[in-house]
């Protein structure tokens, strides 16, 4: 603003007084100034907010007429007008003021350059031949003005100048030249007729509004619809340019990625209006707890993703992960209903140096995934994550081979009543043994089942495998349940209960003989379809058990809602429930629990005589474990239930457990001939040997029960039939 003092000392005497260039000067001046106080707006790529103002016109055209000092001055004068009104500080006042004044200075120096005319020369007319210094002048208001800007913006953010330079040019190119393509009309105009000039705003208020849809429509693209949170687009970008940002540097970047528990049972039990309800405030809740600085996203559906560009330590992020579960625990009053609210959360935290934006969402989902396994956990990024994670897509790629090879086994684990010693069932447990891998626990390959559709037809052979043995059982004079797992893709279609039907009537086996077990988590899954396809089952007369019972956080309602006919204890509980007193608690309070119900009350992974004499104390009905018996092959099952019933289920084990011993009468040893030497497990067989003994299996049985058989049969349904 200095600078015009002595532009004004040389100027005054040259002003016009009167006239049609004086009323020419103050139409332009006053026009100047109502102009910058209606920014026009224009989204950027990043999904900010650039303005520029329609004064631009004007003060080009003040430019390009003169004086000097008169634009300058207004200019100065109307941008600190706008700085004050809008609170701005003064350092930025101030450098706006010098930016213009630099700007204005340079564009009548092009200008006067280019045309010949005086640098302090005051004339209203244009000619043709002041075209080319006009389009060099309007050139150079547009690089200088946005030029200091980029400048200032990239020290600030760390960014390469000519990038944000760049990416002004994108953005405001095309309306800037419009707006100073308009000057020299307005000069024009105005010499022509003063009263022109309001004719010559309705093109810039066409242009206002046309920025303000192009506006509009760029933050719906880059935002999302129902939260106004950022969009996958635009956390990528953000992402990205932090990156960039940080490149050089020693500091870290974090990505957390947050997803909702149990969403889609809000959708499906209140409607999508409440879920919409639900997320929207799910993001003002996350939007709150998280610092300054950051990007909060909603990545679609109930997933959303925060970048955290100056992360610092890790501690630091857990924290900030810590903050956002725990501003979601308090439940949520959507559409009158209180609502609990759980997220999982995985994070990736990287240095910027070597991290890509690829990379983080890749850890983060890989964290996210561990997270969600056991619901509303934070997992950061781990290197032995990422190496189990590669080993899962192996085994998917693997899965759907290994059901048609036969890599899938049953394998059994019998219970005993506490009370008479008795055994009374057997649980059937899956195992897949993969030929180079070995053996891969459900915990592992169910998840991959169901995501990858298998898990059907894998039910469905595992369910015939395990009817099939009960049946031979009941005909070798074992007089046993059977326990089956169900997963939570199953149980919510409505064809199982009549595929089991038909299973058990092909097997000639009784439905009271069949038990099934389901857990908290698959009956939460889809309760509605659960409840039905449960009711249906236990209609036939199947029994229907809470497996894992305890390590849900609904159990009492779903409980009620059941009305299962057993409960089994959690080994989680029972294993540590005579050092612990908590877990005691846990599995008295739960025998008690299920005998106040009506239920028998069966405990898993009991493996010592303290432990089952404590249970048999508490009047548990049933115990399963490492001290009656590991998970065996249904020729080992035999073996052992023979000899069970003639010493008791502790000489079997004690027998099992120094793996020798006489078989008793009418046992088939696993692939060999009676009399052979130390017999070995089903599950030991190799393919070759399972392959060559099923090819007999049917003559096998045929010549040993006279039933009609056509076509090979399982080794291991024929292996502990019992010839009469």
């Amino acid at each position: 603003m200095l600078l015009t003092v002595p532009l004004l000392w040389v100027q005054i005497p040259r002003l016009p007084t009167s006239g049609h260039l004086l009323a020419h000067l103050v139409a332009f001046t006053a026009l100047l100034v109502l102009s910058e106080q209606r920014p026009l707006t224009l989204a950027r790529r990043d999904g900010e907010l650039d303005q520029i103002t329609v004064s631009s016109t004007w003060a080009l055209a003040l430019t390009i007429c003169g004086p000097l000092a008169l634009v300058v001055l207004a200019q100065g004068l109307s941008v600190a007008l706008d700085d004050l009104l809008r609170r701005r500080g003064l350092l930025r006042m101030a450098f706006n003021v010098a930016q213009y004044v630099v700007t204005l200075c340079a564009a009548r120096a092009a200008y006067s350059l280019v045309t010949g005319h005086g640098l302090l020369d005051i004339h209203s007319s244009f000619s043709p031949s002041d075209i080319p210094g006009t389009v060099v002048a309007a050139l150079v208001f547009f690089l200088v003005n946005n030029g200091a800007v980029a400048l200032v913006v990239a020290l600030d953010q760390r960014l390469p100048a000519l990038d944000v330079l760049r990416e002004d040019v994108r953005v405001q190119g095309m309306t800037s030249a419009i707006l100073l393509g308009l000057a020299p009309v307005a000069v024009v105009v105005a010499d022509f007729s003063l009263w022109m000039l309001p004719m010559l705003v309705l093109p810039l208020l066409g242009v206002q509004r046309s920025a303000w849809v192009a506006a509009r429509r760029q933050f719906e693209a880059l935002h999302d619809g129902l939260t106004g949170l950022a969009n996958r687009i635009l956390f990528h970008h953000r992402t990205d340019r932090a990156l960039v940002a940080g490149r050089g540097g020693d500091g870290y970047v974090a990505v957390m990625l947050l997803d909702l528990d149990h969403f889609k049972e809000v959708n499906d039990t209140l409607g999508h209006h409440v879920g919409d309800d639900l997320l929207r405030q799910v993001a003002e809740r996350v939007g709150a707890a998280l610092p300054d600085g950051v990007t909060l996203a909603r990545l679609g559906g109930d997933e959303f993703a925060v970048l955290l560009p100056d992360a610092g330590a890790v501690e630091d992020v857990l924290a900030a992960a810590e903050r956002v579960a725990t501003v979601l625990h308090t439940p949520v009053l959507a559409d009158g209903v209180r609502i609990g609210v759980q997220a999982s959360i995985g994070i990736a935290h990287q240095p910027v140096a070597q991290a890509t934006r690829d990379l983080l969402l890749q850890q983060a989902d890989i964290a996210l995934y561990r997270a969600k396994e056991n619901r509303g956990e934070i997992q950061v990024y781990r290197p032995e994550i990422d190496q189990h994670t590669v080993q899962r897509l192996s085994l998917l790629a693997d899965l759907h081979a290994a059901v048609g090879r036969g890599e899938f086994r049953l394998v059994y684990q019998p219970q005993v009543d506490t009370r008479t010693g008795r055994v009374v069932a057997v649980e059937a447990l899956l195992r897949w043994h993969h030929p180079s891998q070995g053996v891969v626990p459900p915990d592992v390959f169910v998840p991959l089942a169901e995501q990858s559709g298998v898990v059907a037809a894998l039910t469905r052979a595992a369910l015939a495998e395990a009817l099939t043995t009960l049946s031979l059982l009941h005909a070798s004079g074992h007089r046993v349940e059977m326990a089956v797992n169900i997963s939570a893709r199953l149980l919510s279609d409505l064809e199982l209960p009549r595929m089991v039907r038909d299973l058990i009537d092909a097997r000639g086996v009784p439905a009271t003989c069949v038990t099934i077990e389901v857990t908290e988590s698959t009956i939460s899954a889809d309760p509605r379809r659960a409840m039905q396809v449960l009711k249906e089952l236990r209609d036939t007369g199947m029994r229907v058990a809470v497996d894992d019972f305890g390590t849900g956080y609904s159990s009492l309602s779903y409980l009620r809602r059941l009305q299962p006919d057993e409960l089994k204890v959690d080994r989680s509980f029972v294993t540590h429930m005579l050092d612990d007193e908590n877990n005691a608690v846990i599995v008295r309070s739960t025998v008690e629990l299920g005998h106040g119900l009506g239920l028998s009350v069966v405990a898993e992974g009991v493996e010592d005589d303290k432990t089952f004499a404590r249970l048999r104390e508490l009047g548990c009905d049933r115990v399963q474990g490492f001290l009656v018996a590991r998970p065996m092959s249904v020729a080992a099952l035999k073996v052992w239930l023979d000899s069970a019933s003639q010493a008791g289920w502790r000489a079997a084990a004690q027998s099992a457990a120094r793996g020798r011993g006489a078989r008793p009468a009418g046992a088939w040893p696993d692939g060999a001939v009676p009399g052979a030497a130390a017999p070995r497990d089903l599950v030991d067989l190799s393919a070759a040997e399972v392959v060559a003994a099923e090819a007999v299996a049917a003559d096998l049985v045929r010549a040993a029960t006279r039933l009609p058989v056509t076509k090979p049969l399982p080794l291991a349904d024929v292996l502990s039939f019992e010839t009469r």
